[in-house]
């Protein structure tokens, strides 16, 4: 969730902000100078744990990796665009 706050209730409400980034990790604080954003405030807890997407995408690779008999091996990088973006009709 985003909050736009202008940097003078930043100045202010820095101590609830805190509160709630403690509360809501996932909490962002846009502060905007003249309605220009200078800068974000967020939660220096990670959302994500290191590692964990490679293990999404090990996870994801062994469930698409249905071969044709016989076929031992898929080469992804040569189709990469066509499991990123999905196979192109036309």
């Amino acid at each position: 969730m985003k909050n736009i706050v202008s940097i003078s209730n930043a100045r202010k409400d820095l101590p609830k902000m805190i509160k709630e980034l403690q509360k809501n990790p996932e909490t962002v604080f846009l502060v905007q100078v003249r309605n220009e954003t200078i800068a974000e405030i967020r939660s220096s807890k990670r959302l994500v744990e290191p590692g964990e997407a490679v293990q999404k995408l090990i996870r994801l690779r062994q469930k698409v990796s249905t071969l044709p008999k016989g076929k031992t091996e898929e080469p992804i990088s040569k189709k990469v665009k066509d499991y990123l973006y999905g196979k192109e009709t036309g």
